[in-house]
């Protein structure tokens, strides 16, 4: 086990493990079982995902094609909507970000035996140095299999949370690994430093999902209106859509989309929410 994180059953203890080291283990949110079944329609979902032409793997923050990445996952399979809302994750998105976020990414990390280590960084380290004193982010991540080192699980730096800038690509820096068992959370704040680790082992995958949050006027990573399948859209409510950013951009719903747009809120959801993103409370 890492000797400064240790998984806990207890909310309360993982929010203040996340404020010192910048990340948090909270065991027991799904069961075993729990986490077989979203493991195995992740995999179910890889495959869908592949044949619609989003490729899993080879992409250019991974170094080696074992590694393999399921985006758009709301697509895939209505479980992972569940997830992404799930009030234990978001407890520790609003703790982080408070009530004004976006989901910015869904998606799931597969290491193979034989994967490399990825380059370490911190989630929001596309914004400039120095950076404020609060996050900008927040990573919720379901845990599927046991993290272990031998398996490729994270690996991070406590305390890196509050150096104010992203690791330099030129400096040695020792890791720890994140050991944890499956239906566990993870949860990262965006500012700590971490990776996914080199997975050793002769047989074992370790997959996860890796739910990414951030303040509402920062853009993200996915385009929603682009990604997701019209079917798909048809079955989301207008509250989950709204968490997409899928109605509005930065000035939230104090310019309407116009009677043309394609896409237009409800009437009691724009109504109801007409604050500037950018008004003296954000952060």
């Amino acid at each position: 086990m890492s000797p400064v994180l240790q998984p806990t059953t207890s909310a309360a203890q993982a929010l203040k493990d996340l404020d010192q080291h910048g990340a948090a283990i909270l065991a027991g949110v799904l069961t075993r079982e729990g986490a077989a079944d979203v493991r195995r329609r992740l995999l179910d979902g890889a495959a869908r995902s592949e044949a619609d032409g989003v490729p899993t793997r080879g992409y250019a923050f991974d170094p080696d094609q074992r590694n393999q990445r399921v985006f758009h996952l709301f697509n895939l399979d209505p479980v992972f909507v569940d997830l992404i809302r799930h009030p234990a994750a978001l407890q520790f998105v609003q703790h982080t970000l408070g009530n004004e976020f976006l989901i910015s990414n869904f998606s799931a990390n597969i290491t193979a035996p034989g994967s490399q280590k990825m380059i370490l960084h911190a989630d929001q380290g596309y914004v400039p140095a120095p950076w404020p004193a609060h996050p900008l982010a927040c990573n919720v991540a379901w845990l599927l299999d046991d993290f272990t080192e031998e398996n490729g699980g994270t690996r991070f730096i406590s305390g890196s949370h509050r150096h104010g800038h992203s690791p330099d690509p030129a400096a040695v820096h020792e890791t720890v690994a994140i050991e944890a068992p499956a239906g566990s959370l993870l949860v990262m704040d965006g500012r700590v430093w971490h990776q996914t680790g080199e997975n050793r082992s002769a047989d074992c995958q370790r997959a996860a999902l890796f739910g990414y949050y951030v303040l509402r006027w920062l853009r993200p990573q996915i385009n929603w209106n682009a990604a997701l399948w019209p079917d798909t859209v048809a079955t989301l409510d207008a509250d989950f859509l709204h968490l997409l950013g899928y109605y509005s951009g930065n000035v939230e719903f104090q310019v309407p989309n116009g009677e043309r747009a394609q896409v237009r809120p409800p009437a009691d959801l724009a109504g109801n929410l007409t604050r500037f993103a950018l008004g003296p409370d954000q952060r």
